[in-house]
């Protein structure tokens, strides 16, 4: 709220009561320097008293301001431009040109503004992240739902998966780890298992396919190897070495160590 706007006046009582310039003022001239802050506290820039050309009647430009002042506030205009004389005279406030103006309201209202400017600022920047959060909340929880609506059961009681996702490959990750998960996660898992393929453009089987190999719990991006990249299952890497037959050379080497243990 802009400082016109408030039903009060911010006065610093201590400062009014210590200021030497303004102690130096006859009382009527306090009277009417209180009259004057609240003419001051409503005007369109804050602290400020315009003189429009149509105000000007007199060479003196005091004698202008208190007649203007006096259809605002209860004095004569003779008590206000004297009043007025005294203030200037004792730098209490200030004309620059056909303005008016007490130094401290000018200040409070600068401070002000600058506050309300920032707090715009930092409000905007909080709706924004807030928004975003709640968008990206939402987004997720379209994606669960959607997933979830996919995962089935058929008339047996069998789990159906959805289209995308190769059966075989994730019984097999599911039985590759030592905690199953459990159905109601299954959304969840699915949820992450598409998010990753989506950012990393790999299929389901070969991030599947890189956990197995791993003996990872859980799903991660392909990293940057050959066996991942090809997306190995364990079945595959296990009959592989199973049936994998030794070379004549490392076979004859073998037997060489053997003798030679045997010889000592």
């Amino acid at each position: 709220m802009a400082l016109r706007d408030q039903p009060y006046l911010p006065l610093y009582i201590q400062d009014y009561l210590t200021d030497e310039k303004l102690n130096e003022c006859s009382a009527s001239t306090q009277g009417v320097y209180i009259k004057i802050m609240c003419v001051l506290h409503k005007s369109d820039e804050y602290g400020k008293f315009l003189l429009k050309q149509n105000d000007k009647q007199d060479s003196k430009q005091t004698k202008n301001f208190a007649l203007k002042f006096a259809k605002h506030i209860t004095f004569t205009p003779e008590i206000i431009e004297s009043a007025l004389d005294e203030l200037l005279e004792n730098k209490v406030m200030s004309i620059d040109g056909d303005i008016l103006y007490q130094k401290r309201m000018v200040k409070d209202n600068g401070i002000s503004l600058k506050r309300s400017e920032s707090g715009k600022k930092g409000g905007k920047k909080t709706q924004f992240a807030s928004k975003f959060a709640k968008a990206k909340t939402k987004a997720n929880s379209e994606n669960e739902n959607e997933i979830e609506n996919e995962i089935k059961r058929n008339k047996n009681n069998e789990q159906i998966y959805p289209d995308w996702i190769p059966k075989n490959t994730f019984l097999e990750y599911q039985n590759s780890r030592k905690k199953k998960i459990k159905p109601q996660s299954l959304s969840r898992f699915f949820n992450s298992l598409k998010k990753i393929c989506d950012e990393t453009k790999a299929s389901p089987e070969e991030i599947l396919n890189q956990s197995i190999v791993n003996g990872w719990e859980g799903i991660f991006p392909l990293k940057e190897n050959k066996n991942a990249s090809k997306g190995f299952s364990t079945s595959s890497y296990r009959r592989n070495n199973n049936d994998r037959q030794l070379d004549p050379d490392t076979a004859a080497e073998i037997e060489r160590i053997a003798e030679n243990l045997r010889a000592k």
